[in-house]
């Protein structure tokens, strides 16, 4: 009896110290996961991650991790840094027992588990957002880390309800849901989150010195939601597609009563590999109905971009990663230019189509240009050079009669508003609007007897193309330079001397 609890005791040591060098071993991992990962936010040229600290135990390890925005020279500021810290508590496997009773812990067999919440003394807006959620903190992210370095990440943040609170009159958040999967090396991303509402008024904010009064403000968000779905392939680019939508969106100044509205926003975005050396991307913004300013609608814009060397797109991720570091220095033009030169050289297209249906009638848009090698010209010593490097292009446009005709008077009016209040004379409404009609008449029947604008029934069109370094429109030729012939007679004819009678006599 004594050799079998002996034996029990020596295999429950050996056990406990495997699974202590496992843990150890863990630890190590967790660390060198923690550390790639940081160098794969650094590839961002718009943040910077650094490490605050990081303490190594035996079952668990803690570190604090600064993610800095980097704003670029001259952009405006807006006063607030959107800085930030986290801090992680990292939960050593095989089994993160270190992590048993803490709230989205799994015990589960895996290489480790990170468990990521804001640091509240972080920034301003950290210290607000933990001022209100007071006890539970405002956003938790738990990544389960398996032994091959892929992650699982779960993301929440509570629900929150406010009333009078700051500038706060009242305030309704459903909370945040997301899940995220990371291949190991992050050589692909699956995941998404969704937020369900957000109900949010505005206190009116009284005149102060310096300040101007403000009325109450009302936004509404319903069903938002985003998705991604990207996988490493050729270059080292991640292809597939990222999505972003919302079902409603309304801002409402509530002395006002002018609401703008979005319905079912959706915006899509892909990258996708095409031929073995190019690449292509496209993104599509759609909106199944905008009101704005007592003009509503429904529209799209597409932009495709195709035959992009994708050995050089991957270049210019990297030039732009050197210039946010060195924008200062003088090198960073010259590399540009090489790079547009070589990206030029896969002649690449770029297309645009929009559409639109309003209350007044349609819009239907197109732009397709294609684009060439430019050779030996130097841009930067001959900006006029850059013509040479698109071969072709065209453009059509067909806008319906009531549309146009309603844009256009609706500026003029504008237009001559400002002025006649500039001038301190009468506003009658009635005159401005007709003489603003009048003004719009004149102008489009002068683009029209010009041939730049047709009418085609009740739709005003204009098709433009470009090609063998000639323009036309509406089937009329364009000339781009004004004068070519008659400056090249006055360069091959050489001036004529003055006659010897017209020569003033000289000074006595």
């Amino acid at each position: 009896m004594k050799k079998l609890v002996s034996g029990i005791v020596i295999i429950l040591v050996l056990a406990a110290a495997g699974f202590t060098g496992a843990a150890y071993w863990a630890g190590i991992q967790a660390q060198r996961w923690y550390e790639e990962a940081l160098a794969q936010g650094a590839k961002n040229p718009n943040i910077k991650f650094s490490t605050v600290s990081y303490h190594r135990g035996l079952f668990s390890s803690q570190s604090v991790t600064r993610i800095q925005f980097v704003m670029p020279e001259g952009s405006p500021s807006t006063g607030a840094d959107p800085s930030f810290s986290i801090r992680q508590d990292i939960y050593h496997g095989p089994l993160p027992l270190a992590g048993r009773g803490v709230a989205g812990v799994p015990m589960q067999w895996t290489g480790s588990v990170v468990r990521a919440v804001l640091e509240p003394d972080s920034s301003a807006w950290t210290r607000e957002l933990a001022k209100v959620y007071g006890n539970q903190p405002p956003v938790v992210a738990i990544s389960k880390i398996g032994f091959d370095g892929a992650s699982d990440t779960h993301i929440t943040m509570p629900p929150l309800t406010l009333n009078n609170v700051d500038e706060v009159q009242s305030l309704k958040f459903s909370g945040l849901q997301g899940q995220f999967q990371v291949a190991p090396k992050a050589t692909a991303v699956q995941g998404g989150m969704t937020v369900a509402s957000l109900e949010a008024v505005s206190k009116p904010v009284a005149a102060s010195e310096g300040q101007a009064a403000s009325s109450a403000g009302q936004v509404n968000l319903r069903d938002l939601s985003l998705k991604v779905n990207q996988r490493q392939g050729a270059f080292d680019l991640l292809f597939g597609e990222s999505s972003f939508k919302i079902s409603e969106l309304s801002v409402k100044d509530q002395n006002t009563g002018m609401p703008f509205l979005i319905n079912d926003l959706s915006i899509n975005a892909s990258l996708t590999p095409q031929g073995a050396q190019q690449v292509a991307a496209e993104m599509l913004i759609k909106a199944g109905k905008v009101t704005a300013d007592q003009q509503s609608g429904e529209g799209s814009f597409k932009l495709t971009l195709r035959n992009l060397d994708g050995a050089t797109v991957v270049q210019l991720q990297q030039w732009q990663e050197k210039f946010a570091a060195n924008p200062n220095d003088p090198q960073m033009l010259d590399e540009l230019l090489k790079l547009v030169k070589t990206l030029l050289n896969g002649k690449p297209e770029f297309l645009i189509d929009s559409q639109a249906k309003l209350a007044q009638g349609d819009w239907r848009g197109q732009l397709t240009l294609n684009f060439q090698s430019l050779g030996e010209v130097n841009p930067l010593l001959d900006p006029s050079g850059l013509m040479k490097a698109l071969e072709k292009g065209a453009a059509e446009v067909a806008v319906s009669k009531p549309l146009v005709e309603a844009l256009l008077i609706n500026s003029a009016k504008e237009t001559a508003l400002a002025q006649a209040q500039k001038q301190g004379s009468a506003t009658d409404d009635a005159t401005i609007q007709s003489l603003a009609a009048q003004q719009v008449a004149q102008q489009l029947q002068g683009l029209m007897a010009t041939g730049f604008v047709k009418l085609d029934g009740d739709t005003y069109k204009s098709t433009a193309k470009f090609e063998n370094g000639k323009l036309s429109v509406n089937g009329q030729d364009i000339p781009l330079t004004a004068g070519t012939a008659d400056s090249a007679t006055d360069e091959e004819t050489p001036p004529e001397e003055p006659d010897a009678a017209e020569e003033p006599a000289p000074h006595q």
